[in-house]
């Protein structure tokens, strides 16, 4: 008789590491870089109920990471909570509703996918939700309908009152960067072939701004409100069954319901690729272009700036090394360029952001492993306020445990 999988899975990280930059300072007299020693603890939990027609997932994380000799507060805590539903009504139609949500001070963990930030820490517990339903028609043999609506909202703690006196309470976190995104999307996908798959799509996404404060005198934040929309014809192949490549290209429409810019259009990509090249061993490579938001709100030269036009490629590999030996290694790189007010303004300026890291793990026993990691983060910045960049370099190390049941 076989054994049945448990529905359920709980675990744990303990880990020390040392971190050489925790404030991503410049490196600057006024702004040194800070490093400290510290740990973190991780819990975790997991539960799925496959029924079939239908599967629940929930699971949870929770981090908290202690600064030995971080000024007070010594401590970050952060949690992950996600939620999914999949239901197959019958062969023919289908729903998938999903939520995550989030509170942390890392960019990596509120912006997984797309940065819009610079990878430096928000300090206090900033929010993410994000809330998607998608439903899936088979209007005929080889022809589907994919409608689908998200939702993400951002809340950063960060406001007015807690600027320094000296900016007046002008571009606090919250001013820039929270707000409420709605995205719309239509596909169609027809199945020319056995294992070939076109599709022609739409997408509207409004971001509504939701901060009272202000980004400059007489600007707040609710002033970057903005609508797009994006049509894209793609493809995806399963080249045999371990190889998968899928992509879309098309345009953007980018319209701002302040007079400050003039409406934008650029071109849209996404690709993606995943490659199970043996057994325990994976490649995955992706790329998304297209308008995001960012934490810059003004220019140099004095001009408003109201988003930016990024390229962001990422690539991942898994390999087994030995039957208890895995490395895991990643690296995401993405580039920039800035919309300031004005004919031109700031168009030429750009960030170019590196994330990168290495994690080896021995699995002593089924429930046990050992794991040292390494990653990095740079920011390459065109800009420089009152004498001080906003480029850095950030190094971390861990050792540790993971624990698994």
């Amino acid at each position: 008789m076989s054994q049945q999988t448990k529905p359920w899975a709980v675990g744990a990280a303990l880990r020390g590491f040392y971190d050489d930059n925790y404030y991503t300072y410049p490196g600057t007299p006024t702004f040194p870089r800070l490093h400290t020693w510290g740990f973190d603890v991780s819990p975790s939990a997991a539960y799925n109920i496959n029924r079939g027609q239908t599967v629940l997932g929930a699971s949870y994380l929770y981090d908290f990471r202690y600064y030995i000799d971080r000024p007070r507060p010594r401590d970050d805590q952060s949690h992950q909570v996600n939620l999914k539903l999949s239901h197959a009504f019958n062969t023919r139609y289908s729903v998938d509703v999903k939520d995550s949500f989030v509170v942390a001070q890392e960019p990596s963990v509120i912006d997984p996918s797309i940065s819009t930030t610079a990878p430096a820490r928000s300090e206090g517990d900033n929010v993410r939700n994000q809330a998607g339903v998608q439903f899936t028609a088979a209007m005929m043999e080889h022809f589907n309908v994919v409608l689908g609506y998200a939702n993400t909202f951002y809340d950063y703690q960060q406001d007015a009152g807690d600027m320094p006196p000296i900016t007046g309470g002008f571009g606090s976190r919250s001013a820039v960067l929270d707000r409420m995104e709605h995205q719309i999307n239509i596909d169609g996908n027809y199945q020319i072939l056995p294992k070939t798959t076109l599709s022609l799509g739409y997408g509207f996404t409004y971001a509504d701004y939701t901060s009272r404060d202000f980004l400059l005198p007489g600007i707040p934040g609710t002033a970057r409100d903005a609508k797009s929309h994006a049509v894209t014809i793609g493809a995806k192949q399963q080249i045999n069954p371990q190889f998968v490549v899928a992509g879309k290209v098309g345009v953007e429409l980018t319209t701002y319901d302040s007079p400050l810019w003039s409406d934008e259009t650029n071109p849209y990509a996404e690709a993606s690729g995943t490659w199970n090249y043996m057994p325990g061993s994976s490649l995955q490579v992706g790329l998304r272009h297209m308008r995001v938001p960012t934490d810059v709100r003004v220019l140099p030269n004095g001009a408003v700036n109201s988003d930016s036009e990024a390229t962001s490629v990422f690539i991942s590999v898994t390999h087994q090394i030995a039957s208890k030996i895995l490395i895991n290694a990643m690296a995401q790189y993405q580039h920039s360029t800035f919309n300031g007010s004005g004919t031109g303004a700031g168009n030429d300026l750009a960030d170019d952001l590196f994330y990168g890291g290495v994690t080896l793990t021995y699995q002593f026993t089924k429930n046990i492993a050992a794991e040292v990691g390494y990653t990095y983060d740079r920011l390459d910045s065109d800009l420089a306020f009152a004498g001080t960049p906003r480029s850095f370099y950030r190094n971390r190390v861990f050792l540790g445990t993971r624990l698994n049941y």
